[in-house]
């Protein structure tokens, strides 16, 4: 049986605590180091450039306009050029359908919950509606996307896109929607609609489904000049991520953001694992569905709040936290999805 004693072994002089013995701080680093080195090099890099992106925002090296520019970049120009490559190889099958599908099972009931929370919170509209945000909003562009890249390979990452299909189509109705009616105010209607169709990974993403069902595929040339480009989105995302870390916005909502942070990505795991036995998923797109589910809140899920008046610093506490919590959990995900994927 397992006991405290089991925290305590022998050791060197330097690492031990009162008795001779190592105290639980010095018994966990070496795990975790080892844990670390487990990990695939993509994913240590991944991490490795989320610390430096924050250690440069909090130091005011780099500041939120910076972070603004570069995703941006990542945004109009590298995610185009990944939803191109990626999905240039993945052979759908008949039940692609059921990944965009289990976005809508996720979501919906997830923002039922979250309203429910914030009517017996009694939080005012503006924490309402920027709480009803954050959780309804998965981080894929800039966590999702690299961490299943690197985790799954490129096979992975298209089955990720498709589910972010479902995702996206109610980012930009229902909880668009929501955002606006809980918000004092609001971009007018037609110059949200002309963001939304003139987003280069929809273009990007509309274009290479109308190759896949021509039986078509990208010219070699094409593909070629891409891949650089596409190998580009998993480092620079990962410095968007460190970059959006504010300290400053998580002073004065802790406990509300970590309510928050518990619905998304809790909540968002128990619903996942619900999707999965309802639509009947199996081996690599079961563990898609399971593994997004649970990611941390959207980057865009901010700009949306500054648009439409909602409670900015509330929901910047939620993503930076969740995106927190999200890269500590990273050093396990490789055991995590050997076990999704049976």
């Amino acid at each position: 049986m397992f006991s405290i004693q089991d925290l305590q072994c022998p050791a060197y002089p330097t690492a031990t605590g009162a008795g001779g013995y190592v105290t639980v701080r010095g018994w966990l680093r070496p795990h975790i180091f080892a844990t670390l080195t487990l990990m695939p090099v993509s994913l240590q890099a991944f991490i490795a450039i989320f610390v430096v992106g924050a250690l440069l925002r909090s130091f005011a090296v780099l500041t939120k306009a910076h972070a603004e520019r570069l995703a941006t970049l990542v945004f109009s120009l590298c995610l185009p050029a990944t939803i191109l490559v990626s999905l240039d190889a993945v052979t759908f099958s008949s039940t692609a359908w059921k990944l965009p599908a289990a976005a809508c099972l996720i979501t919906l009931p997830l923002l039922l919950c979250s309203w429910l929370l914030t009517r017996l919170l009694r939080l005012t509209r503006p924490k309402q509606g920027g709480f009803l945000l954050a959780t309804g909003l998965i981080n894929s562009v800039y966590f999702s996307y690299p961490v299943v890249l690197a985790t799954f390979g490129e096979e992975g990452l298209g089955h990720a896109v498709l589910f972010d299909v479902g995702q996206s189509l109610l980012t930009l109705t229902v909880v668009y929607g929501l955002a606006v009616w809980f918000g004092a105010s609001a971009p007018t209607t037609g110059s949200t609609m002309v963001r939304f169709f003139s987003a280069p990974p929809l273009w990007a993403l509309c274009g290479i489904l109308a190759f896949k069902l021509a039986g078509l595929s990208l010219p070699p040339l094409l593909h070629q000049l891409l891949t650089p480009i596409h190998l580009t989105t998993t480092p620079l995302a990962s410095l968007v991520l460190g970059l959006s870390i504010s300290v400053t916005a998580l002073r004065h909502n802790v406990p509300v953001a970590l309510l928050g942070v518990a619905v998304r990505m809790g909540g968002g795991l128990l619903l996942g694992l619900s999707a999965v036995l309802l639509l009947d998923l199996r081996g690599l797109e079961r563990a898609i569905v399971i593994l997004v589910s649970a990611m941390p809140s959207a980057v865009n899920s901010v700009i949306i709040a500054s648009e439409t008046h909602l409670d900015e610093d509330l929901v910047a506490s939620i993503v930076a936290l969740s995106i927190c919590l999200g890269i500590a959990l990273l050093p396990w995900l490789p055991k995590l999805s050997m076990f999704l994927l049976g």
